[in-house]
């Protein structure tokens, strides 16, 4: 898989997973509630996924990135 990173070590998938994240956080109230909300969690899940795929990706040699 080709994951381009920048200089921090973060792929733009995860940053725009990231404000995905952000997004959820805000509609769902900001607060402790919103770890109950599907629409947090579920792009929660795909931030935490995003950023194991940019770990995974420091692990390869740069030229398999």
């Amino acid at each position: 898989m080709n994951r381009q990173l920048n200089a921090c070590g973060f792929s733009i998938e995860t940053i725009a997973a990231e404000y995905e994240t952000d997004a959820a956080l805000a509609e769902a109230g900001g607060d402790l509630a919103a770890m109950s909300d599907p629409y947090f969690r579920a792009a929660f899940t795909a931030e935490d996924e995003q950023r194991a795929l940019d770990f995974a990706a420091t692990t390869q040699p740069e030229e398999q990135r």
